[in-house]
Parts: C-alpha cells; sequence; structure tokens
C-alpha cells in the first residue's frame, strides 16, 4: 500500500488486490502518520493494470495486481473525536485502516442536544442532527418529487414537536401535512376566511384585480382615491380593514359622475335644466368596476369576502403564532392558486413584522416551513412588482430573520430555480436522489470543497435516502430516514391501479364549482 498523491481535499492510494479487496465505494477510510488522522471517503476504484494481467492469472493463486483508489477528504480526528476542520497534513509515509462500526460509532459521539432522524445506510447506527444548528441558521431540502421530501419533513415536524415550546409554521400547498394531531391546520377557505382587506391596498391591486399600475394610472389613481374615502385610516401594505362593497359602490360612482357647468338650456325640452359635463372618471372606469364585482361574484373566492372586523387580524396571527400547537400548518390546497401565493406573502411578511417587535429577552423562535418554495421564491429577474414584493420579504427573512428568531426551512424540487439569495443563506441542506445537473451544480457551488464531491452520488439514491450537509450534522453521509409515526398524506397516484378499475366523475358538479 502506498499513498500516492495527497491535496488539499482529496487523497490517492494504490495498493494490491488483496489489501483492501472488500473495499467500496462510500465506505470510510482513517489515513494517519501518527500525528495526523484524516477522515476520508471512497469515490472511485480503478483496476490499473487489469489488462496487462487479462488471461495470464492462476485463479488458484493470489490476486497480486495493483488498483488505485480516490478518496475525498471529508474531516479529521481529534482525540478520537470527528471534526470538519483539517488543521494539517500527514505526510505521505502513512497507515491507512477502513473504520469500523464501533469507531464510527465512538468519534460521532458528542453532547449536543438534537433528534434522530434516522440511520446512517453504511453503518447501521443513528443519525442525530444537532437542534440548534439546524434552526439557528436556514436550512434547504431538494430532491425529485417522490424521493421522499414530504416523509422527511414528517419526520423532522414530527421529532422537532416534542419540544413543549416549539414553534414552526408550515405553508402546506398541497394539503400533505394536514392530518397532524400535533399540528393545527388552517385550512384557509371556507373554514378559515381570509377577508381582501388583510391584503393591503397594493397586494389588492396587484393580485386580487390583477391590475398593473404602471400601465393603468388613471384607474389607479381613481382606485386610490376611492380606497381612501372608504378606509380614511388605510394604509398601502398593511392590514386595515374597509367595506368592499362600500369600494365598488365609490367606484361606481366615479365611474357615473357628471358636473354641472354653471350654465342652463335656454330653449328646448330641457329649458331651464342644467347643463352637465362627463366627469373626471365618467366611463373611463367601467371595466374595473365589472372586475370587482366579478371577483366577489366568483363563488371560488367567497372566503375573501366574508364579513370580518379588524379584530379578525388578531384572531389570525393567534391561530399562526399562538403557543395552542408546535405546529402551525397553512393549508391552502382548497383555495385557488393565484391567491394561495399572495397569501403565503402576507402571512410571512406580518410574522417577520411581528417577530421584529418582540422583547429580545423574551423572544419566541419561529420556523417557517415553505413547501414547494421555488414557486413562490423564483430566482427570476423577470418578476412582476408583486412577486419582487413577496420574493423580497423572504429575502429580507434569509438575510436579517436569525437576530429577530425566525428562520427558513424551504422545500423545493428545483434548487436552481429557488432565489439565490434564500440559497445563499442556508448553513444546512438535505439533499435526496437528484438527476438534473443545474440543480446538483447549484448545491455543489454552495458547498465546502469536498462535500461538493458527494453530491454526485445522489443520483442513484431511492426514496428516504438523503445526505444532510451542514452545520448540524456530524458527517456528510447517506442516511435512511426513519418514517415518522404519522406520515404526509402522500399525492402520488398509482396511474395504472387507478385505470385499471371502472371510475366515474360527475363533470357537470367539477363545472359547478370551477364556476
Amino acid at each position: 500500500m502506498k499513498l500516492v498523491k495527497i491535496l488539499s481535499d482529496s487523497v490517492q492510494i494504490r495498493t494490491n488486490l488483496s489489501e483492501f479487496k472488500n473495499i467500496r465505494i462510500n465506505d470510510l477510510l482513517e489515513v494517519s502518520d501518527g500525528w495526523v488522522k484524516l477522515v476520508t471517503m471512497v469515490t472511485g476504484l480503478m483496476d490499473t493494470d487489469s489488462e496487462e494481467r487479462l488471461g495470464e492469472e492462476d485463479f488458484l493463486g493470489e490476486i497480486t495486481g495493483i488498483k488505485t483508489i480516490d478518496c475525498t477528504i471529508i474531516g479529521s480526528l481529534k482525540n478520537g473525536r470527528f471534526v470538519k476542520a483539517i488543521d494539517e497534513y500527514p505526510t505521505t509515509s502513512v497507515e491507512i485502516t477502513p473504520i469500523s462500526v464501533a469507531e464510527f460509532e465512538e468519534m460521532l459521539k458528542n453532547d449536543s442536544h438534537g433528534f434522530c432522524v434516522g440511520k446512517y445506510a453504511a453503518y447501521d447506527c443513528a443519525a442525530v442532527v444537532d437542534g440548534n444548528r439546524f434552526y439557528q441558521r436556514h436550512a434547504c431540502i431538494v430532491g425529485n418529487t417522490g424521493c421522499g421530501k414530504s416523509e422527511t419533513v414528517a419526520k423532522i415536524l414530527e421529532e422537532t414537536a416534542k419540544l413543549p415550546g416549539a414553534n414552526l409554521v408550515v405553508f402546506d400547498i398541497h394539503g400533505e401535512y394536514s392530518q397532524l394531531s400535533y399540528a393545527s391546520n388552517i385550512r384557509i377557505g371556507e373554514e378559515f376566511p381570509f377577508p381582501v382587506w388583510m391584503f393591503g391596498f397594493q397586494e389588492i391591486v396587484t393580485n386580487i384585480l390583477k391590475i398593473r399600475e404602471e400601465s393603468a394610472t388613471t384607474v389607479m389613481t381613481a382606485l386610490r382615491k376611492a380606497y381612501y374615502r372608504v378606509c380614511p385610516e388605510g394604509k398601502e401594505n398593511k392590514p386595515v380593514y374597509f367595506d368592499y362593497v362600500s369600494l365598488i359602490a365609490e367606484m361606481e360612482a366615479m365611474d357615473n359622475h357628471v358636473d354641472h357647468t354653471g350654465e342652463y338650456y335656454k330653449t328646448g325640452d330641457k329649458a331651464g335644466k342644467p347643463k352637465m359635463t362627463k366627469g373626471e372618471y365618467n366611463g373611463k372606469l367601467t371595466s374595473v368596476v365589472n372586475l370587482l364585482k366579478d371577483r366577489i361574484m366568483d363563488s371560488r373566492y367567497d372566503f375573501l369576502f366574508v364579513e370580518e372586523p379588524q379584530s379578525y387580524l388578531y384572531e389570525v396571527m393567534e391561530a399562526v403564532l399562538g403557543t395552542d400547537k408546535p405546529v402551525k400548518n397553512i393549508d391552502l390546497s382548497g383555495i385557488p392558486h393565484d391567491v394561495a401565493l399572495p397569501i403565503i406573502g402576507v402571512i410571512s411578511r406580518l410574522i417577520f413584522d411581528i417577530q421584529r417587535m418582540q422583547d429580545m429577552d423574551h423572544i419566541r423562535p419561529v420556523t417557517i416551513v415553505c413547501d414547494e418554495a421555488h414557486v413562490y421564491i423564483p430566482d427570476n429577474f423577470q418578476l412582476s412588482a408583486s412577486q419582487r414584493r413577496m420574493v423580497e420579504v423572504f429575502e429580507d427573512i434569509a438575510k436579517e430573520g436569525r437576530k429577530f428568531g425566525i428562520t427558513l426551512f424551504p422545500a423545493t424540487q428545483r434548487p436552481s430555480e429557488l432565489n439565490r439569495t434564500i440559497v445563499a443563506q442556508c448553513a444546512n441542506f438535505i439533499v435526496g436522489k437528484l438527476n438534473n445537473e443545474n440543480d446538483k451544480t447549484l448545491i455543489k457551488g454552495m458547498l465546502p470543497d469536498g462535500d461538493d464531491k458527494i453530491i454526485d452520488s445522489v443520483t442513484m439514491f431511492n426514496p428516504g435516502e438523503v445526505l444532510i450537509i451542514g452545520d448540524a450534522v456530524p458527517i456528510p453521509l447517506k442516511i435512511k430516514v426513519e418514517l415518522a409515526k404519522e406520515r404526509p398524506v402522500s399525492r402520488t397516484i398509482d396511474f395504472w391501479d387507478v385505470w385499471s378499475r371502472e371510475t366515474d366523475a360527475d363533470i357537470a358538479e367539477l363545472v359547478d364549482r370551477y364556476l
């Protein structure tokens, strides 16, 4: 055995075929010169003279060929404990030995408080995540659809919910976590209305009415005038109560308004009657008035127009940030997608603003779990003004939230489409099966040298297998995630099995619900 090459992040070993005949990819080796001990992971194996020996070996004799083992340095041993820091490197005169199960368990022992997420695949021992390091800074879970992201999130939620003061808010677009007993399910819609005034004037215009301010100056001026007439205490970006029907009435009045010229008709049928002229907005607001009416008449948006007073804001935030249950699941599966995303932005902004006002000596930290995060926190320079405002909320949380006890835990199947600022601020990554090269490249770019090389292995992962890379785990090895006792509601449909049965659907009823 001979150490051929040592670099800052890798080593290369040459050995005869019998010395490490059972070595496999992902096995751990200790490389030590007696003073410095490196922990390395096998990433490549090559039989360097197999072609020369082809047909020449006695199959009964000892295998004497040479093979090359490529390894990535993942850390070092200090007083028998694994650390990611590498202060020194060994000389080329080293002893290389496989790390046994007992040695692996011993080198990972620590006194940190956290939770067990599963077992290390190669060593069948508990994989413990440091709770403080995981939640103190932002974390991100990524992987292809069907790789087990929801199961992993459910396991983490279940373990965290055992803490009496846990405080997590989940934005659940598909209703996957709605049945968890330790979570209060806030199902936005008929069960839990979200009155339109809670959006604030700007969000109502852009996300409910879909009006672009820059291209509808006259309409925007009229809407702003009408809004402040029915809501004198109103604020552009704050949830202040107003009566939506009164807003429609004001806009209709402006659309029909005529002014007296000061003159009178002297002859004809109108003799003695005042002469009138069209008002400033006469006839110019008909389309937006119709739009205002259409929204309130569309049954899909009924939950936006439930009459609730200003005090309802306190009820909403008590439900979202209260202490009733450790996890608050914002279930958005029952409402139209075009308003679900703005609601996420509104609630996130409210949480962030309220957290910033808390007494730092008695602050109650909160983590926001963002399901399908790439949908509403995209990395796209072509965003509309309203989308940009929502993204900025999450960017502010990513950059400043930790100081105010608020962190993010986004989950996405397309990390390359997720906002770069969010990804860059994450200290921990949970990586499931990933095939897309752009996605893998992005994750590699966020990781320290050495850790990035092991990302290539996730292409061959099975559902429920992940890498956890970052401050919260001692070593970046494949983990088999243990299923939570309460599992998420799966949205995976077995097409072939369903098609094998005769099925029927009341299309007319579905159309009625749509209308």
